[in-house]
C-alpha cells in the first residue's frame, strides 16, 4: 500500500446485493447489466477496503503519517465518511468519501484517503494508473484507445489517455547500458508536425546492441533536420568513456559525432544497407530514369560493393576484399562524374571514407541497419496524425520503452 508499514494484510468483509431486471439471458445483455452495476460496485469495494486499512493504521502506536506539528502517534477519527473526492479507478472515475483524522496535540485535521492509496495530495490519478493508460495510448491512437475502453466498460476519455502518455513519458529516460555491447546505431525519421508541411521535424534515435541479441533504445530526441545530435548522446557520455572503443553505425555523415569529439573513442561506420537505398534518391535528384540502364548499373554495383561476407577474419583476405570494393566504388563514382550525376557523386564521395571501417578493424559488429525496424515501430504510431513536437516525442518514448527496453505498466 505504498506508505503503509509491512504487514501480513487485513481481511475485509465485503457483501453486496443488487436487483437487476433483464429482458433475456444473452451474454451481451448480462454484460451490459454488469457494466451498469460496475460504478457502484467498484466504489463500494474501494470504500470498504480503505476504511479497513484506515482502522488498521489508526490502531498502530506510530502512524505512517504525521501532522504538520510533528505528531505521528496521537490521532482520533474525525469522520470515516467525509467530503467526497474524485479518484480514477482505472475502469472509471470514482467518487469516494474521504477519511479524516484529527491531531490530538494541535487539533489540526487531515485527510488520509490519498495516503492510503499511495497517491500525492490533490492528485486524481495514481502513477500506476497513469502508466497503464499511457502505455495504451502509445500502442494505438487516443481515439481507438477510448473506443477499446468503452467496449470493455471503461469510462476513460481520450484526453485522459493523452495526459497519461505525457506523464508516463516524463518518467522514462534513455541512455547506454555499460553491461551491453559497445556497438550501436543512430538514425533519424521524419515526423509530421502541426503547422509544418510534410514531415516537419526529424526524430533521432540511438540504439545499442544487446549481448543476447536484439537492441535497446539508448537515446531519443526530436528536432530540425540536419540539426544537432547533442541531446541524443548527452545522457550517455560517461558510459561511452567506460568503453575502450564504440562502433557507431549510421546512414548519415560524420557530423553526427560532433557532440562526442575529444570525449570518447568512436569508430564510425556507414550503414551499408543504406548506401544503395539512399543512392536511389540521389539518382532521382539527378533525373536518372528509374530502372534505366544507368540506374540499374549503378544500383547493382553498389549492392555488390556493400555486400560483406560474415566471419571473414583473415587480415590479408580483408585487405584484398576492401581494396577490391574501393576500386569498384571509385569506378562507379567516375562513371557518375562522366554522366554528370552530381548529386550521386556528392553522396558517394561523402560516404566513401567510412564505408568499411568495421571490416578493416575486424570488428564483429554488423554493417547493416537494425534501427530500421525501430523506425517502423515509430512510424506505425506516428504516421496516423500531425503532432506537436512534445506530443510526438512523448508517445514515441513510451512506445519504444515498451518494445525495446522492458517497460511494462
Amino acid at each position: 500500500m505504498g506508505f503503509l508499514p509491512q504487514c501480513e494484510g487485513i481481511i475485509v468483509d465485503f457483501e453486496c446485493q443488487f436487483k437487476v431486471q433483464l429482458k433475456d439471458s444473452r451474454i451481451s445483455t448480462i454484460l451490459a447489466a454488469f457494466a451498469m452495476l460496475l460504478p457502484q460496485l467498484l466504489t463500494d469495494f474501494f470504500q470498504k477496503v480503505l476504511i479497513g486499512f484506515g482502522e488498521y493504521v489508526m490502531a498502530l502506536k506510530k502512524k505512517p503519517f504525521a501532522c504538520k506539528c510533528g505528531n505521528d502517534a496521537d490521532f482520533i477519527w474525525k469522520t470515516r465518511h467525509g467530503k467526497k473526492t474524485k479518484i480514477h479507478g482505472f475502469y472509471r472515475w470514482l467518487e469516494l468519501q474521504q477519511l479524516q483524522v484529527q491531531c490530538k496535540r494541535c487539533g489540526s485535521k487531515m485527510y488520509i484517503l490519498r495516503k492510503l492509496l499511495g497517491m500525492e495530495p490533490k492528485k486524481r490519478i495514481a502513477p500506476e494508473i497513469y502508466r497503464k493508460l499511457g502505455l495504451l495510448g502509445s500502442l494505438t491512437t487516443f481515439r481507438v484507445a477510448e473506443k477499446i475502453g468503452c467496449m470493455f466498460g471503461w469510462a476513460v476519455d481520450k484526453m485522459t489517455i493523452w495526459k497519461a502518455v505525457q506523464q508516463t513519458a516524463s518518467e522514462i529516460e534513455f541512455k547506454l547500458d555499460a553491461n551491453e555491447l559497445p556497438h550501436g546505431e543512430a538514425d533519424g525519421t521524419g515526423i509530421g508536425i502541426k503547422g509544418i508541411a510534410k514531415r516537419g521535424k526529424e526524430l533521432k534515435v540511438f540504439i545499442q546492441y544487446k549481448k543476447g541479441g536484439g537492441v535497446r533504445v539508448a537515446g531519443l530526441d526530436l528536432g530540425n533536420y540536419n540539426g544537432s545530435w547533442n541531446k541524443l548522446f548527452q545522457n550517455s557520455i560517461e558510459i561511452f568513456k567506460g568503453f575502450s572503443q564504440f562502433l557507431l553505425l549510421t546512414d548519415g555523415d560524420s557530423s553526427i559525432l560532433d557532440s562526442l569529439k575529444d570525449k570518447v573513442k568512436i569508430i564510425f561506420q556507414r550503414c551499408l544497407w543504406h548506401i544503395p537505398h539512399q543512392a536511389k534518391f540521389s539518382l532521382w535528384q539527378d533525373k536518372v530514369k528509374h530502372k534505366s540502364e544507368d540506374w540499374l548499373h549503378i544500383i547493382a554495383e553498389l549492392m555488390e560493393i556493400c555486400a560483406i561476407r560474415p566471419l571473414v577474419d583473415c587480415p590479408q583476405t580483408i585487405e584484398m576484399m576492401v581494396e577490391s570494393k574501393r576500386k569498384r566504388l571509385d569506378e562507379i563514382i567516375s562513371f557518375c562524374k562522366e554522366k554528370q550525376y552530381s548529386h550521386t557523386v556528392s553522396y558517394l564521395e561523402n560516404a566513401q571514407p567510412d564505408m568499411f571501417t568495421a571490416v578493416e578493424n575486424r570488428l564483429n559488429g554488423k554493417t547493416t541497419s537494425k534501427v530500421e525496424r525501430v523506425m517502423r515501430t515509430v512510424n506505425m504510431r506516428a504516421n496516423v496524425s500531425k503532432w506537436s513536437p512534445s506530443g510526438a516525442l512523448n508517445v514515441t518514448k513510451v512506445r519504444l520503452a515498451y518494445y525495446y527496453n522492458g517497460f511494462d505498466a
